[in-house]
Parts: C-alpha cells; structure tokens; sequence
C-alpha cells in the first residue's frame, strides 16, 4: 500500500504545483479548476487509503516480493462479453457533448449513466 499511497501523494503535490503554475502564467480560471479538482481527487484517494486500507498487506510493498507471489490472486469477477461499458462511453460522450451543444443532450446522457450503472450492479 505504501508504493500506491506514495504515488497519488506525488501525483496529488504535483498538480498543485501545476496549478499554481498555471495560473500564474494564464490566469484561466478553468483549467486551474480543473487541475486544483485533480489534485483533490489524488488527495481523496490518498486519504481513503490511510483511513480504510491501512492494513492491507500487499505483495508489492514486500522487498523480498516476487512476481509469482501476486499470482491466483482474485481481485474481482469481470463480465468478458458485456455491451455495457461501451454504451456507459457512449453515454459519458453524450453528456460531455450535452454540456457545450445541448442541455438536453447532456440530460439524457446523465439518465443512460445512471442507468447503466445500475445495470453494472446488477451485472456484477
């Protein structure tokens, strides 16, 4: 776990430098938004990882660790042929393109989202 929580930390520090930086030569409030957005999101997953997973006992953070030691691990079932994550795509296009052409475009592609996602729980 220490590997992972190093790298979102960085990650997360990173953007903020970048941030800074960006505004300081472009004064675009958008783009330090989404950047600053960025580095919370790295930072909120740094903290779910102190906070939830502090006892996670994972190969990789071994020194000794092999690649073999990783290996029969289960880390989750996955459907092979389901459509669902490329209609989820197309509804996420669907938004995002709501969001400059259409709002009601961008509507019916948060509806098809939530759908889709509730046909991701039920799939899984």
């Amino acid at each position: 776990m220490m590997i992972g929580l190093r790298l979102f930390i960085s990650s997360a520090v990173f953007s903020v430098v970048i941030a800074v930086a960006y505004w300081l030569v472009a004064h675009e409030i958008v783009g330090t938004f989404l950047l600053a957005f960025m580095a919370f999101a790295l930072s909120f997953v740094a903290g779910y990882m102190i906070v939830a997973e502090r006892e996670a006992d994972l190969y990789g953070d071994r020194d000794d660790a092999k690649v073999s030691d990783g290996a029969g691990e289960i880390v989750g079932t996955y459907t092979t042929r389901s459509p669902l994550p490329i209609w989820t795509a197309l509804a996420i296009t669907c938004i995002g393109l709501g969001l400059i052409v259409s709002p009601t475009l961008a509507a019916l592609g948060v509806i098809a989202a939530l759908v889709l996602g509730a046909f991701f729980i039920v799939q899984s």
